[in-house]
């Protein structure tokens, strides 16, 4: 019998992501729930721990016993009641288009049903945390390819590389910037942004960029800035997403 753990993960912090709805292109949201599971031994843990006294051996003999039950009603073809949490139900997948394609021995997977006990018990929660994941691109490192080179340093006519998430370039008025840095580390008005052609861009990745850094241009203090409508293959967003770097010399 495996040892009765404890919670390696305690917190309860409700995190909701919201994604942009791409199919119906009217602006609007689906949201997610991050998960924090307890696991089988995490509750035994708990129960034991809230009842002293209590054999947490026992307890967990015990629970395995309703689980094997549990098991075997629903080898039976039986729907169970489980705990009066909800009910576990026996469902088919079937993809055929006539009588003589449905398999005899069935494609069988459980779905569950809550019962109001169950929902009541989230009546109380709220959100901690919301998240927009709306595809913005995430800069998280610039990095130098030639060698000899410095951190935060980048060489004219050299490559570079962005590291990061949500980066490829695509869409209309997309790519890569470099915007002359004012003394108080903000970026120049736009119309003096230097753009990286296309053809100095040989690796365009979700998670990388490569490019050469322009040849012809000032050295000085620049922050790269990433504009892109990419979503998928042949795809792109209706407006444009940016993200900008940090501050970096060139040489």
């Amino acid at each position: 019998m495996e040892n009765i753990s404890t919670l390696e993960n305690s917190s309860s912090l409700l995190s909701v992501t919201l994604h942009e709805n791409n199919f119906t292109k009217d602006g609007s949201y689906y949201a997610t729930v991050t998960r924090n599971t307890a696991t089988f031994k995490n509750i035994l843990s708990e129960i034991a721990e809230d009842n002293k006294g209590m054999d947490p051996y026992m307890l967990q003999f015990a629970a395995i016993l309703i689980q094997k039950k549990i098991l075997k009603m629903l080898e039976q073809g039986k729907a169970v009641n489980v705990l009066d949490l909800g009910t576990l139900y026996i469902a088919m997948k079937c993809n055929a288009k006539g009588k003589s394609e449905v398999s005899g021995s069935g494609n069988f997977y459980i779905k569950f049903t809550p019962t109001e006990l169950a929902n009541s018990s989230l009546s109380k929660l709220s959100v901690d945390k919301i998240v927009y994941a709306d595809g913005t691109p995430e800069i998280i490192a610039v990095e130098d390819l030639s060698e000899g080179s410095e951190e935060g340093r980048l060489t004219r006519g050299k490559p570079c590389r962005i590291t990061g998430g949500r980066l490829k370039i695509g869409g209309d008025g997309g790519g890569i910037f470099l915007a002359p840095a004012e003394a108080d580390g903000s970026a120049a008005n736009e119309d003096a942004w230097i753009k990286v052609s296309e053809s100095a861009l040989f690796r365009n990745k979700p998670s990388e960029l490569n490019f050469f850094v322009p040849e012809g241009i000032e050295a000085g203090s620049y922050r790269i800035v990433l504009r892109t409508a990419y979503l998928a293959k042949d795809r792109s967003r209706k407006s444009m997403l940016e993200a900008m770097s940090g501050a970096l010399s060139v040489a």
